[in-house]
């Protein structure tokens, strides 16, 4: 796993900021932090939490967890014993069962996008995150840049992880649901977050950061 800052001021308040697969920091360029110190992981190859976050969280008054898409699933596992620490948890178009026919994505389209994963196949799959041209215009101009070797050994991997660590417990306050995911179905979210966290619906696909002008309006959703 490897990490990097997205905001830092040295305020009092951490957001710690779960990416999904294939992503880096520039998509996120454009969202202001709202007040918030921004601490981004991503690259989920191996699920250990770095040190140096670990040490950086216990820095701050308040701590709270964004996770977006598989993101989601890896929050879960690598802060699950320190639940207790943080603010507010909220999951973004993702869920803690990543590939189920029924509460995220079906295992055939999760084995078929890795086994067909070229360049063309991935801006695929990035173009069907959002439901507006204006968001995908704004992705396109802050696109990741991570090799595709190392997004798909990501892919293969996190299949392999999630095959052998079973979640237990709750973990998250919050689900923000994308009503046209067409990533992570938005049918599938609700059935899995029904008795597991309060839910929001956003009308925005699986992509939905660009609707927010900084970080600190996502937290207030919450509220």
């Amino acid at each position: 796993m490897k990490y990097t800052w997205l905001h830092k001021n040295y305020v009092e308040r951490l957001i710690l900021f779960f990416n999904g697969w294939s992503c880096d920091e520039q998509p996120f360029r454009t969202i202001g932090d709202g007040g918030n110190d921004v601490l981004m992981v991503y690259d989920y190859r191996d699920l250990a939490l770095p040190n140096q976050v670990i040490e950086a969280m216990e820095q701050y008054q308040s701590v709270s967890v964004v996770a977006w898409s598989f993101g989601v699933w890896v929050a879960q596992v690598a802060l699950g014993s320190l639940k207790y620490k943080l603010e507010r948890t909220i999951a973004v178009n993702g869920t803690g069962a990543p590939v189920d026919k029924a509460l995220g994505i079906p295992a055939p389209i999760a084995m078929g996008t890795l086994s067909g994963l070229n360049d063309r196949n991935l801006q695929k799959f990035q173009r069907r995150m959002f439901c507006t041209k204006e968001h995908w215009a704004l992705f396109r101009a802050n696109q990741p840049v991570r090799p595709l070797d190392e997004v798909k050994d990501e892919l293969f991997l996190l299949l392999q992880h999630v095959k052998v660590q079973n979640l237990t417990g709750d973990f998250y306050d919050t689900a923000l649901i994308g009503s046209c995911d067409l990533i992570f179905p938005a049918a599938n979210q609700h059935r899995y977050w029904k008795d597991r966290a309060a839910i929001i619906e956003l009308e925005q696909g699986h992509f939905c950061f660009y609707e927010f002008e900084s970080w600190e309006q996502i937290i207030h959703l919450t509220t």
